[in-house]
């Protein structure tokens, strides 16, 4: 297929057709993506709704801790950004209807991504360039899976993207990386403790319950970690390294491929590291639960939080060690939170630089990255 025949009209896509990529359901769906222009192999896409089946978010209204709607559980998931003195909170709890969001954040335009069936909660720049051209890029659902994680499609070229590769696979822009912007899977209290005039996602006009259960969507998908429950996920080979919900935490620094089972976390609270002559820590906490666990959020078990920092500051590379909820560094004593930022003593109000990490479901990151080395193992 070439450009000249790039028409829009509505088609099934046979499992034979369109390079393969498979449609259990024979869904009807419209497209004018050029297909002849990939980096995967098309047979490892899956169709299971339609294109736009899911709403996204797109420059949401947000509220202060202060406003009469705030009603989140202080030890809920938020993907925590903050850029140019602006900082806001998404609320994995209304990402698991919406999956995405289109937004601005500082002046900079961002794509915040997450995708239930995998843990993946990811956020992007809309910017991107290819052959010297520039894009600004608004993003929705295409209904499409791989390795059952969430592919995105730009709305300018109708390119398809994949979420945890953070990459575009199939059309136009194919070859094309977002550059992932610096962001924390913290919980709501830890997110005001830092920033106590950040603003949250508004719940004013979101629905968070699915309208054919009666429940959260993906409510008990992480009940248990071992096992993969078919009614979400489609067959997959499983890496046996890990469970394969167990949380992991990769740090996107090229060249890196060592992940970091929460496990393993949980048990050392922090971790000082060095990768390429690159110093860099790991802060772990107990107390935020998960959001794919009980409709009730304070009755979800908690699954902790994790984050990864540059730990070269002012020209000096620090380490780091667990007190209470909070980290002390070896140097100074100072008192530091799992944001990075220091609290009390000589440091304080200096703030580590976050490093890009994201954190995954084991089996999604390892089915794209198999060749990844586990911490610990």
């Amino acid at each position: 297929m070439n450009k000249t025949t790039l028409i829009s009209f509505a088609f099934i896509l046979p499992a034979f057709t369109f390079g393969q990529i498979k449609n259990p359901k024979n869904l009807t769906y419209e497209w004018t993506t050029d297909t002849s222009k990939h980096i995967v192999d098309l047979s490892e896409l899956t169709l299971t709704t339609s294109k736009d089946a899911l709403p996204t978010l797109d420059f949401p209204k947000f509220i202060l801790k202060s406003d009469k709607n705030f009603n989140f559980y202080e030890y809920e998931p938020v993907i925590a950004v903050s850029y140019n003195g602006e900082s806001k909170a998404y609320p994995l709890s209304l990402l698991t209807m919406y999956e995405l969001s289109n937004d601005s954040i500082g002046g900079e335009q961002a794509m915040v991504t997450f995708c239930p069936m995998c843990n993946a909660a990811m956020v992007f720049n809309r910017k991107v360039k290819k052959d010297g051209q520039q894009y600004l890029l608004n993003f929705g659902i295409s209904g499409l899976l791989m390795h059952n994680d969430m592919i995105m499609y730009d709305k300018q070229t109708n390119t398809w993207w994949e979420q945890l590769m953070g990459e575009a696979i199939v059309g136009e822009l194919a070859g094309v990386e977002l550059k992932m912007m610096r962001a924390l899977i913290i919980s709501v209290k830890d997110y005001f403790d830092r920033y106590p005039e950040g603003k949250i996602l508004s719940p004013e006009g979101i629905k968070i319950i699915d309208k054919t259960t009666g429940h959260r969507p993906f409510h008990h998908l992480n009940h248990e970690n071992s096992t993969i429950d078919s009614a979400y996920f489609l067959p997959e080979k499983v890496d046996s390294r890990l469970p394969p919900l167990e949380r992991v935490l990769d740090i996107h620094t090229e060249g890196h491929t060592i992940i970091y089972p929460f496990s393993s976390l949980a048990k050392k609270e922090v971790l000082n590291e060095v990768y390429d002559n690159m110093y860099f820590t790991i802060f772990y906490h107990s107390d935020m639960v998960s959001v794919l666990d009980e409709d009730t959020l304070s009755k979800s078990r908690k699954i902790g939080s994790a984050t990864a920092f540059r730990s070269y500051l002012n020209g000096v590379n620090y380490t780091f060690k667990k007190k209470d909820n909070y980290f002390v560094d070896d140097q100074t004593h100072s008192v530091w939170d799992i944001t990075g930022y220091c609290k009390e003593g000589t440091l304080k109000e200096k703030q580590l630089m976050i490093l890009p990490h994201s954190n995954h479901f084991a089996f999604a990151y390892l089915a794209f990255f198999p060749d990844a080395i586990i911490y610990g193992k």
